[in-house]
Parts: C-alpha cells; structure tokens; sequence
C-alpha cells in the first residue's frame, strides 16, 4: 500500500499527513491499514472516546477520518489533536437545514455557501468534541484554526481540516 500523503500541511504548532483513499479499497478498514503503515505496526488498538473519538495509545499522535460516498480521508498529526470532514454535493433542503443548525448568519438556500460551512463545522466538532448542536449554532471556532480544502476527487465536494491549538 502506498503511504505518500495527499497532502502535507506544517503550521508552526504541528504538521498535519492528509491521506486519501486509494480506488479499491473499502473505507471501514482502510483508516486503521494507513494507520498501521505510518506508526509502523502490525496492527493497530484504537479505542473511543465516551463520544465515539478516536483515540490512539497515548504518544502516537492524533487521527481523525471521514467518508463520503464510498470515498475516504484521513488527517493524522503527532502533535496536536485533528477533525476532518468530506462532504460530496448532493440535492437536499438547504435553506431547511441551515435554519434548524446553522447561526442565522449562516442561514442559506445554496449548496455552496452549506457545504463549506458544514465540513468546517463538523471537523471542529470532531477536533475538539462539545456539544455537537452548540458547534453547529455558532459560526466561531475557538481555540482552533480550520481550514476549507480542495480534495483530490473530480466530483463536487468539500473537505474541511480542524487542528486544535495548545
């Protein structure tokens, strides 16, 4: 399996290994295979949080992972704690949704104003945990520094990047 990232992102606080999925594989087992590759063992003792986080043995770093569709990303760091979020386009509700979770300066009926705002809200969430609705509601991200990205596929779709800051 090949172990070069999509993307390497270095920010003062940490550096951050962006991996995408390669065709063929099935997304429940591949994060746990990359993650094995990169902390170079055979298998890997992942546990949980109380709210369903992540969570590797302590000293080997941070991962978080997402899918969409039948495609996958994971972003792991050895220094600080990571969210990631992959939406593909697809038609709903918008204007719906965003009125029921979003900060009503956030409210919108466009699919390009949503997805942006919702990958970047679910990777906080998944970065730094919290109430999820309450993380939904604000349009703040405390305590952390998120990005939008443009992901490696074809098809319309967002890609957000949480790291949570010391």
């Amino acid at each position: 399996m090949n172990l070069e990232p999509w993307l390497i992102l270095r920010v003062p606080e940490a550096s951050v290994f962006i991996y995408a999925m390669p065709a063929g594989k099935d997304f429940k087992t591949w994060p746990f295979e990359i993650l094995s590759l990169i902390l170079g063992v055979p298998q890997i003792e992942m546990e949980f949080d109380s709210l369903g986080k992540p969570c590797l043995p302590q000293g080997l770093g941070f991962a978080n992972w997402s899918n969409s569709k039948t495609e996958c990303v994971l972003a792991y760091s050895k220094e600080c704690e990571v969210g990631i979020d992959l939406e593909f386009y697809r038609n709903r509700n918008f204007e719906s949704i965003s009125k029921r979770f979003f900060a009503p300066s956030e409210i919108t009926s466009k699919a390009e104003v949503f997805y942006p705002y919702w990958t970047k809200k679910e990777a906080y969430y998944k970065c730094l945990g919290g109430n999820f609705f309450s993380v939904l509601k604000s349009n703040s991200y405390p305590n952390a520094k998120v990005w939008n990205l443009q992901g490696p596929y074809k098809e319309k779709h967002e890609l957000a990047l949480c790291l949570k800051l010391k």
